[in-house]
């Protein structure tokens, strides 16, 4: 029978006073982070770095951290650089890996960890559970020796200014050991595949059958997919030079620019790449800009850019175009214009909210690129954090925005010409239905069928894990004269 633990319990194993309330003390409360992480809603707690470190303590502490932030509606993307950036590249590889797969399984990690509690950690004490549920995931899912974890896991409780459960954390993980170390099963797919219920609903919903396939395919690693620049040199050219450094790769006749690692590599190991020969592109990002059938002279729009790899593919695709872009963030588009001078490339970046309109830009165009925001569910297993911050009702909010979006490009495109309409969502109310329901009100919008993986038609959908590519949704329409 599993044993129950409690903080009273181990608080006196530990030699503390059992009373909850003084687990904590006001030198072990968190601190506000450094002034420049100030654009965050919440202060973000930091390391202990005056305390002792026990070998393997700092990155298990970063892991917790980044993990209790998402928990606390931070995003990965944001947050992942902040408790990461005093480690070396091993490290920082490492305690992504530790991130990415704790959030992957966290439902099946908290309902084993309840197992073992009959209290609940409060808010305060979110830290050490994300140490518990990491120590847990290295457990079950890597080679790390259960002693080390547990050593690790112990002694990143004062760089978590946690100390006070050192015992808490110790005992649980070594029960955990004795009971076999397996997490709990449970008939709930939601569980299963460690999905908000709300989340596993909708994909149920839209997809049947192929529901538990597109969950485990979610919680897999992501390969590393790049995308050659063929204005400038050949996929087989440059497959040469992958060849020459040791780096296996293979392309895909769905896309002649495209190479699959065959082990992913940080861009630093990737030759070239500060040359702008090469980016790093999901396959199935990789399918959309060839849709514009782009040509000489034409003026198109990328409306919603950052973080720029479709406009990249665009100019690759045709160098003559008079090309646009914008997106809604200031940040973006710095990081847009980053990739942009790498690449070589020099289109005309500016700020804009589609949803509102395209103000201080002149004239129609040609060919319309609408990459618009969307919930993200199709690139979950890149982004795992999206499962947990992403919430039902921010569908609807999503909905309203992308209709607004379509609503105000659609204007600006001149007759025969051509908007891709494009999500990394997999969800079908943000893709087919406001598409439908955009072409019932649009007398002079039709779909612009398109050939894609054998199917001749004006939508398409894409499920993670396609051709090893994520999950991406597709539509073409064309504005006729009426």
């Amino acid at each position: 029978m599993t044993e129950k633990l409690t903080l009273k319990l181990h608080l006196k194993t530990a030699g503390k006073r059992p009373q909850v309330k003084k687990v904590f003390n006001k030198k072990e409360a968190p601190k506000k982070f450094v002034k420049h992480e100030s654009n965050f809603k919440k202060p973000l707690a930091k390391p202990h770095t005056k305390a002792p470190t026990t070998a393997g303590a700092p990155t298990r502490a970063a892991a917790a951290f980044c993990i209790s932030a998402v928990e606390s509606g931070k995003s990965l993307t944001d947050i992942l650089p902040i408790y990461t950036k005093d480690l070396d590249p091993r490290d920082k590889a490492f305690v992504q890996e530790l991130v990415y797969g704790t959030l992957r399984y966290r439902r099946a990690l908290n309902i084993t960890l309840n197992k073992y509690l009959n209290h609940s950690l409060k808010e305060r004490f979110i830290v050490a559970r994300a140490l518990i549920l990491c120590g847990f995931y290295q457990i079950v899912f890597t080679r790390t020796p259960p002693h080390a974890v547990v050593a690790a896991t112990v002694g990143a409780c004062s760089l978590c200014q946690c100390r006070s459960l050192t015992g808490l954390v110790n005992a649980i993980l070594r029960n955990f050991l004795r009971q076999g170390s397996k997490l709990e099963e449970s008939d709930d797919p939601a569980v299963k595949y460690s999905f908000p219920d709300w989340l596993y609903l909708e994909i149920k919903k839209d997809y049947g059958d192929k529901a538990p396939l597109i969950l485990d395919n979610s919680n897999e690693h992501a390969p590393l997919w790049l995308r050659v620049e063929n204005s400038k040199i050949s996929t087989e050219d440059f497959k040469n030079i992958l060849d020459e450094h040791d780096i296996s790769a293979k392309g895909t006749d769905l896309c002649a620019c495209a190479l699959k690692l065959d082990e992913p590599i940080g861009v630093d190991k990737i030759p070239r790449f500060s040359q702008g020969l090469v980016t790093v592109q999901d396959l199935s990002a990789q399918m959309a800009s060839p849709l514009l059938e782009l040509k000489e002279g034409l003026r198109v729009l990328d409306a919603c850019c950052a973080p720029g790899g479709k406009s990249a593919h665009i100019m690759d695709l045709c160098p003559n175009i008079e090309l646009t872009c914008t997106d809604i963030s200031e940040d973006r588009l710095k990081s847009t214009l980053q990739t942009f001078k790498r690449l070589g490339r020099n289109p005309k970046v500016l700020q804009n909210d589609a949803s509102l309109g395209l103000k201080n830009i002149e004239g129609n165009f040609d060919r319309i690129l609408a990459d618009v925001p969307c919930s993200g569910t199709g690139v979950i297993r890149r982004h795992p954090d999206i499962k947990w911050l992403r919430r039902q009702k921010d569908i609807e909010t999503l909905n309203k925005t992308q209709d607004a979006i379509l609503e105000n490009l659609f204007s600006r495109l001149n007759v025969g010409g051509i908007l891709l309409y494009t999500t990394c969502s997999i969800l079908k109310s943000e893709n087919e239905a406001r598409i439908e329901k955009f072409l019932k009100s649009h007398q002079d919008c039709e779909l612009l069928p398109f050939d894609m993986c054998g199917k001749h038609t004006g939508m398409y959908q894409r499920l993670p894990g396609d051709d090893g590519g994520d999950g991406f949704f597709y539509a073409r329409l064309t504005k006729k004269s009426l």
